[in-house]
């Protein structure tokens, strides 16, 4: 279950990160799941946060030796990125805590580029295909990039969703955009909408824009 979250309560202990692998070599990873994951204990010995960034989205889970908890993931919103970020760069700044803290700093740089408010450079090359609408308000759009890169984006409501992957390896979940990827969906189907694509685009490009903060 994946709801949306505040931020929860913060951790007791330092933060200490890591690059889980879902399939070791040879076979391809499962670049969908593969994360930038953190975890600080909590107030007792038993428990504890695991922060994890995967898929275009920051996560938290609470955890617990002790009796069983229903399994709840929490979507962070970007106060609450901000928030945690803080902690781990005030940590790498304080002195060692005898913890590997290279995947703490690709974390820290993670949030950093989330939090960006400046568009990015996502949807600069992107080539918009077919719209559909799979229920009444909602619009799915089909994106191709040079290079064998495609993806999907969806617009419904006060809310743009997308999902991108190299041609041979299976689609992901659609996730909502950041900031920063919402101002290049933006200015790149500003562009794009005076050419010969889908019309429905519009209807995508009217609700990102609204999305926007």
């Amino acid at each position: 279950m994946v709801t949306p979250s505040s931020g929860g309560a913060g951790p007791t202990g330092p933060w200490q990160g890591g690059f889980p692998a879902p399939t070791p070599p040879p076979a391809l990873p499962d670049l969908d799941t593969g994360s930038i994951t953190i975890v600080s204990q909590g107030s007792t010995s038993d428990s504890g946060t695991l922060v994890r960034y995967a898929g275009g989205i920051f996560t938290s889970q609470s955890w617990s030796t002790g009796p069983p908890v229903p399994l709840l993931i929490e979507v962070l919103p970007p106060d609450a990125v901000s928030k945690i970020r803080h902690e781990v760069t005030e940590q790498l700044h304080g002195p060692g805590t005898g913890l590997d803290d290279i995947p703490l700093h690709a974390f820290a740089e993670a949030a950093r580029l989330y939090l960006e408010t400046d568009a990015s450079d996502r949807f600069t090359a992107a080539a918009f295909g077919m719209v559909t609408q799979p229920s009444p308000g909602e619009f799915l759009g089909t994106v191709t990039w040079p290079g064998g890169v495609v993806g999907m984006v969806l617009a419904s409501g006060q809310e743009v969703s997308a999902q991108t992957h190299l041609a041979p390896e299976p689609a992901g979940n659609l996730t909502p955009l950041r900031e920063a990827d919402l101002r290049s969906l933006v200015q790149a189907l500003d562009g794009a909408l005076g050419s010969t694509i889908d019309p429905r685009w519009r209807q995508v490009l009217s609700i990102a824009q609204q999305t926007l903060p």
